[in-house]
């Protein structure tokens, strides 16, 4: 007669209204279970913002599983990146409902809790959760966002700082492993692909007669609303498209983008005077994470897909202007270009120059950087 005496709550695999998946895979239950993994720690991770921004926090999941090894790591996000996780082996469980999580973070005591964002609804967060050590950003009792730990003070300061933003030479992975007391070297960001995904890979190349190529170059158009200037100018990547199709033989071309990017994909097709291979800009993010999976090269400006190719070791070719080249990393695959005006890295939403950090960036600077890689 099973008993709840017999039980392991202690059980990474536990499960508390359904079967465990060792009991559901191998028929075994607690009493004689040799897949009895005892989690002596819970970690919590607080991270929002936007999709990329997640993905490539996912960097401190192994840091975090090395230091705090047979630890629970729970993660709370937003449902739109909630797919990011899926197939991670390092989170126990991503949690996106706040009648969820919010009880939770009272009733669970954490042994620590990293706020990854000095964004005041994750810093209230991370101010509620009950953790022996917090590390990165928390609400003061007088309801302002502060450092919870000192370590967390640079990356805070440059964040209400544009001139400490320009002047930081270190990468956001540097930064974040710094104030969450992490050891390096960093992890890069991994993006974990079913079979069943890996298999539409394989079905997209097939379809798309890719296979006959001798390399593939994703282009992607992409970078969010946030920052137009991201963009380059659509006349450029129509003249590199061209030029690559001229100059470089036996390269295939694959054309990327959101929802967002539907009308200038088609322009950019209208103008081309050959096809190329439209990935399509209506895909799910694992949809499109298989998509991007297809190419070698991937060409981006700082963006989603850039963090998406990064996590699937493609070599990226990103370029960027008014936010920080610094602070990226393409983690030795690829290579970061920027101009070098002087008003780089201003963060500002609109540019009223003539010359200015998109338009500085040539075809011809574009099509060397590019053709290493082809």
């Amino acid at each position: 007669m099973v008993t709840v005496n017999e039980i392991k709550f202690d059980c990474r695999y536990f499960e508390s209204a359904k079967p465990c998946k060792p009991h559901k895979q191998h028929g075994v239950f607690c009493d004689a279970c040799t897949y009895y993994q005892k989690v002596e720690e819970r970690i919590l991770i607080i991270k929002f913002a936007a999709m990329g921004d997640v993905l490539r926090t996912t960097s401190i999941l192994p840091a975090l599983a090395k230091k705090h090894p047979n630890s629970a790591i729970y993660w709370i996000t937003s449902t739109y990146a909630e797919q990011i996780f899926a197939n991670n082996p390092f989170v126990t469980s991503v949690l996106t409902r706040p009648e969820i999580y919010l009880p939770m973070l009272s009733a669970i005591q954490f042994d620590a809790v990293y706020n990854l964002e000095a964004d005041h609804y994750s810093s209230i967060l991370a101010a509620t959760a009950r953790g022996n050590k917090k590390f990165g950003y928390m609400l003061h009792e007088h309801g302002y966002v502060v450092p919870a730990n000192d370590l967390a003070d640079e990356w805070f300061l440059m964040g209400i700082h544009d001139g400490l933003k320009k002047q930081n030479v270190k990468t956001y992975f540097e930064h974040m492993y710094a104030y969450s007391d992490l050891p390096f070297p960093v992890f890069k960001p991994k993006i974990y692909l079913s079979e069943r995904e890996k298999e539409n890979t394989a079905a997209f190349i097939r379809e798309n007669m890719l296979s006959k190529y001798k390399k593939i170059l994703g282009i992607n158009t992409g970078a969010g609303n946030r920052w137009p200037l991201k963009k380059w100018p659509l006349d450029n990547y129509v003249e590199l498209i061209e030029a690559v199709h001229r100059d470089h033989d036996n390269i295939a071309i694959v054309l990327f983008g959101g929802p967002e990017e539907t009308e200038t994909n088609q322009k950019l097709k209208d103008s081309l005077s050959f096809e190329i291979v439209d990935a399509g800009t209506d895909n799910s993010l694992r949809e499109f994470f298989a998509l991007v999976n297809a190419v070698d090269v991937l060409f981006t400006p700082d963006s989603l897909a850039m963090q998406v190719g990064i996590a699937l070791q493609k070599e990226v070719i990103v370029y960027t202007g008014p936010t920080s080249y610094a602070e990226l990393d393409v983690f030795g695959k690829g290579e970061i270009v920027h101009s070098d005006i002087d008003c780089l890295v201003c963060y500002l939403n609109a540019c009223d120059k003539t010359s200015n950090c998109m338009n500085t960036l040539t075809v011809e600077n574009m099509l060397q950087v590019v053709g290493h890689y082809l």
